[in-house]
């Protein structure tokens, strides 16, 4: 078993593609179709179905895939780190982030000022919507953005909030509610209201969600996925989206964020592992994510 042959696999499960897969590796086809095969052959069980031209993964398939992303991720970070140590004085930074509209605005400001400051961080964005707790514990980020309910049950890491959470409603900027400086939970009854599912990542609002559920049953409320749904949906004018104002991008031209009349919810900010013990580099991006974040703030007050 070697690195190739892991690539090729994970390139061929990533693209549904044998073909795409070579292309993306500047291989022969045959020479990916190979390497999947020795790959089978050395491990000793089949990973990948092959029928009317197109794959799917076995049970086998899908575990390996989640194990053989890891290590050649990790190897990837670790070859990064080091080349980066080696050819220059930059510290290699993985932040883990959610890509959320409020980061893509936020994030450009915040290495705008590392830049100004000149900063030696050498930073990389790792999008862990999905597991970023995980990446954090497997050392594929350093730092992670997220919010705190997602950290509440780990131990061994160490959380300093960044923007303290509140619950917004998301609606069509022409809307009857956009017009509203503050919102009560008696103006959302009989609203098409679109909720983030429990099982989201980002879902850090269950106490205001529930109530809500409690006091107007379920006839006007849906769940999404994630905000990008939520936001197609509120956009075509279906209804009104509720989530975390630190998701919001309150300079959006096709969304209004209205605050709601609630307590505060779980704030949004960094964490990192007891591990991390570079103090400096800490405090460096805190504050600086910080002004960064202020400075949104402010533009948008204008």
């Amino acid at each position: 078993m070697n690195f190739t042959q892991l690539r090729c696999f994970i390139k061929a499960v990533d693209n549904s593609s044998f073909t795409i897969a070579a292309e993306r590796m500047n291989f022969s086809q045959s020479a990916v179709s190979k390497n999947i095969k020795d790959l089978e052959n050395t491990i000793g069980v089949t990973l990948i179905n092959r029928a009317h031209h197109r794959i799917s993964l076995t049970d086998a398939g899908k575990y390996f895939y989640r194990v053989a992303r890891n290590i050649v991720d990790d190897m990837d970070y670790t070859v990064a780190y080091l080349q980066s140590k080696k050819n220059d004085p930059e510290t290699l930074l993985r932040i883990g982030v959610c890509d959320t509209p409020l980061e893509q605005k936020v994030l450009p400001i915040f290495l705008k000022k590392l830049r100004a400051a000149q900063s030696n961080l050498n930073i990389q964005f790792v999008f862990v919507l999905n597991n970023s707790i995980g990446e954090l514990l497997n050392h594929h980020v350093d730092l992670c953005a997220i919010a705190r309910d997602d950290v509440n049950v780990v131990d061994d890491v160490h959380f300093s909030p960044l923007i303290q959470g509140r619950v917004v409603l998301a609606c069509p900027p022409n809307s009857r509610l956009a017009q509203r400086s503050r919102l009560l939970l008696d103006d959302l009854e009989k609203e098409e209201l679109f909720l983030l599912d429990p099982n989201s990542s980002l879902n850090v609002q269950m106490n205001f969600q529930n109530e809500l559920i409690n006091r107007m049953g379920m006839e006007h409320i849906k769940f999404v996925q994630d905000f990008l749904a939520m936001n197609i949906y509120v956009k075509a004018g279906w209804g009104y989206g509720i989530i975390p104002n630190f998701i919001a991008d309150n300079r959006a031209d096709d969304i209004t964020y209205v605050p709601i009349d609630y307590h505060e919810i779980s704030p949004y900010g960094i964490v990192y592992m007891e591990s991390f013990t570079n103090d400096s580099v800490l405090k460096e991006v805190i504050t600086t994510l910080k002004l960064a974040i202020n400075e949104y703030l402010n533009q948008n007050n204008k």
